[in-house]
């Protein structure tokens, strides 16, 4: 029973991730998420080669805001704009992989299937994260490659390390705040409401952030994580917070897809 089971889970996950490669979402994020190696290695450009850059008043104040100076506050930035920009990237995501069955109007035929609504649900979730991971990957790597093109200095085998678990850690966080997001979707039955509602935790967590209560908001969270403050800002309770509302956003789609009408 339970092989047959897992027969079913990855019949469900190949058939989302064909739909999904097809797709021209996965164009789209993959372009999207080359802007975090963009920004960050811009930005490294401008703080290594202040000369060249000196009658640009407005993007100098924007230099010394990110003090982006070696390997280290270097891939600390990255995390932090992966933290930000993923909320959106991985977000538009798992809005599409459950909003789309609504605009295509193929909802009740998926339902009609001989499989368990769980498994169809999960199997979403871990094209999601999936999908989410190779872009964090590919942005990461370019990052790299942008770091030492630019000629970073301190990058000693300990700090890419470093950088590179924090990166993972930070990407991680991000990912699973995406059920909340896929909950959204399926009860707006398309893509708006979730897109809505990832505006509004981006806002809602960068106006928490600058007035000291990025800790307590599960959005602000990943970014608190990349050690940017200059501080360990994060506690138990931050952690517990992250992940409850996502074990809550996912527990809300199961349910909605268990025991919502579909007429």
């Amino acid at each position: 029973m339970e092989e047959f089971r897992m027969k079913k889970l990855s019949s469900c996950i190949l058939i989302e991730w064909k739909k999904l490669i097809k797709s021209k979402l996965s164009i789209v994020t993959a372009c999207s998420i080359c802007l975090v190696p963009f920004i960050v290695g811009l930005f490294a450009t401008m703080m290594k080669y202040p000369e060249n850059f000196k009658n640009l008043g407005l993007i100098s104040a924007k230099m010394e805001m990110m003090r982006i100076t070696d390997w280290s506050s270097y891939l600390m930035t990255v995390s932090q704009v992966i933290s930000v920009g993923g909320l959106l990237i991985f977000g538009f995501t798992a809005s599409w992989i459950f909003g789309r069955e609504y605009s295509d109007k193929t909802m009740i035929d998926l339902l009609a299937l001989p499989i368990k609504r769980d498994t169809i649900v999960l199997s979403k979730f871990i094209v999601i994260a999936l999908w989410s991971y190779i872009l964090s990957v590919f942005a990461l790597l370019l990052g790299l490659l942008a770091g030492n093109l630019i000629g970073l200095e301190g990058g000693s085998l300990m700090v890419i390390f470093k950088g590179i678990l924090t990166f993972v850690f930070c990407t991680t966080l991000t990912i699973v705040l995406s059920t909340p997001v896929a909950f959204f979707a399926c009860l707006g039955r398309g893509y708006l409401s979730p897109l809505a509602f990832i505006i509004f935790t981006i806002i809602f967590s960068q106006l928490g952030s600058a007035l000291n209560f990025g800790k307590y908001i599960p959005w602000a969270i990943p970014a608190l994580a990349s050690g940017i403050a200059g501080k360990a800002l994060l506690n138990f309770g931050s952690i517990v917070s992250l992940f409850g509302v996502s074990i809550l956003g996912l527990i809300a789609t199961i349910a909605w897809w268990r025991y919502a009408d579909y007429d």
